[in-house]
């Protein structure tokens, strides 16, 4: 495997080589308007705010929404990432809202019951198109589901919604959620909101690209290899991918039967404010929430900060950009200028962490399969993408073949990556303990152009690792490069020490600035 991995990473590194120049030439026009700036001082405000003005009469609700849906058709033109809108029933449902909170008539006893039994009412939200919202698309970007609706919320929508959340669309994703770029023969393409010639990720990027460009304050998404955190890196915002199990996976398209596939995908919110990060957490986690203990007080500069002393995996055929290293260095030393304790850290297997995480992931059994057959002739499908006759895109095609490796793998190595895993997974575990943070890259560059993400797949490592063992881990914007694209970092802590991440999240941001709006 090992061996086969290498090949595959040379050979991306020649496609890089041959990508890089002509994408940067043919790659589209820069965008000659500035982006439209945000005018509604409502859509600045965090959501944990926003309810907190609902909830005190100090704003509607139905003001906030029709808000949010006017940002919404302002800027979705620029980057295509609304796959189906509600925006009727959610104005009816931010008027409801607006009554329940006049029906208190002042009294804070029955307010404070209301924040407790709906601390996000009358907040709108937009929700990734493969986390099912009732009644809308969930066609996963495949061309023969593109009439299908969900028939309920998925359960971590419903708790939203149960919380008072209003859903206001649906977002865009790859096909079948396989690729890492937003495309597919449905919708389209999305664009990044910093600059429409690169892409906003996968598979979340839809989300990635409404919430960096100002149109929603927080949402939902997935990660199984990085899904919520790259697109939050791309477009600058905070996403945070849970510990294993916490957050229920129900109601995701597509979903495996394998028992163990929740250890591996999970749903996490994506918001602007890292203050949000906490209470979605908490209202998505339902009754797990109390493995997290979200409310206990954090005081930063108690924790002890590791970091990679080797960012190059031994797979890898994109070498960490100047301008990421660089935001690592900066959050490393704004903690050291405080005073609190920071160490680099050599893990044994940390290096090999592509073949581990490969190895990890192709372990799933009864993988949905994005085909029409059980067993679809590759050969004739790329020829139907060459001539724009298949139903598919070539990144789907390229994810299948990709995935189809594992058939070259075997058990003798499979147990080793194994044993590897089990060690990388305790070595991490025992040394973040219960208050430690592990910063890292999530992705060696800022965001890619469109198409150049098939000789960069070996970056998704850096995320898809941390699915592997399970662990927690919130991306977190740290300023823009010189192009202005947004960089960042990942903040890792222990299985289900999420609350760590978070508030080194929120420390970050006070230092740093979070997000801040394209220009």
């Amino acid at each position: 495997m090992e061996l086969l991995l290498r090949l595959v990473a040379l050979i991306l590194r020649v496609v890089n080589l041959l990508l890089e120049p002509i994408l940067a030439r043919f790659g589209g026009p820069p965008r000659t308007e500035p982006f439209p700036v945000i005018q509604n001082e409502l859509l600045r405000v965090p959501a944990t705010e926003l309810a907190e003005r609902i909830r005190q009469g100090k704003a509607r609700s139905v003001d906030v929404v029709r808000a949010y849906v006017l940002r919404i058709r302002e800027v979705n033109p620029l980057i295509n990432a609304v796959v189906e809108e509600r925006f009727e029933d959610a104005l009816g449902e931010a008027a409801e809202a607006d009554e329940r909170v006049a029906a208190c008539g002042g009294d804070q006893e029955a307010l404070e019951q209301l924040a407790k039994s709906c601390p996000l009412l009358g907040v709108p939200i937009t929700v990734k198109e493969s986390c099912s919202v009732k009644g809308l698309a969930l066609t996963g970007g495949v061309v023969r589901r593109q009439n299908l609706t969900a028939e309920e919320d998925g359960e971590a929508v419903g708790r939203l919604r149960k919380a008072g959340a209003i859903p206001l669309l649906v977002s865009n994703t790859p096909e079948y959620c396989m690729a890492f770029e937003s495309y597919n023969n449905v919708t389209g393409r999305t664009m990044n909101p910093y600059d429409p010639r690169r892409t906003s990720a996968g598979s979340s990027g839809g989300e990635g690209a409404l919430i960096g460009a100002g149109a929603s304050v927080c949402g939902v998404g997935s990660d199984l290899a990085g899904s919520i955190r790259i697109p939050a890196l791309f477009c600058g915002i905070f996403g945070h991918k849970p510990s294993a199990g916490i957050v229920s996976i129900k109601g995701h398209m597509p979903v495996c039967t394998d028992a163990h596939f929740d250890q591996y995908l999970s749903l996490g919110p994506m918001c602007r404010y890292a203050q949000d990060l906490p209470l979605l957490l908490e209202i998505m986690s339902g009754p797990n929430a109390s493995k997290l203990r979200l409310n206990e007080p954090i005081n930063v500069d108690k924790l002890k900060i590791y970091y990679p002393q080797k960012l190059d995996l031994t797979v890898n055929a994109v070498p960490i950009a100047p301008e990421i290293r660089e935001s690592l260095r900066s959050a490393l030393k704004y903690f050291q200028n405080k005073g609190v304790y920071t160490e680099p850290l050599n893990f044994r297997y940390f290096c090999d962490s592509m073949q581990i995480a490969s190895n990890s992931l192709q372990t799933l059994k009864d993988v949905p399969n994005v085909f029409a057959s059980p067993k679809p002739n590759l050969f004739w499908e790329l020829v139907k993408v060459v001539v724009r006759q298949s139903e598919h895109t070539f990144a789907t095609i390229f994810m299948y073949l990709l995935s189809a490796s594992k058939a070259t793998v075997n058990e003798k190595n499979r147990a080793r990556y194994r044993l590897m895993e089990a060690e990388l997974k305790q070595e991490f575990t025992d040394k973040l303990a219960t208050d430690g943070v592990f910063l890292m890259p999530s992705f060696p560059k800022p965001a890619l152009r469109h198409y150049e993400s098939f000789g960069h797949v070996t970056g998704f490592m850096y995320t898809m690792i941390i699915n592997a063992l399970g662990f927690p881990s919130t991306q977190v914007p740290l300023g823009f490069n010189r192009d202005g694209l947004p960089v960042g970092i990942q903040v890792v802590a222990g299985p289900n020490q999420d609350r760590l991440c978070l508030a080194v999240a929120q420390e970050l941001e006070k230092a740093f600035g979070g997000w801040k709006s394209p220009k």
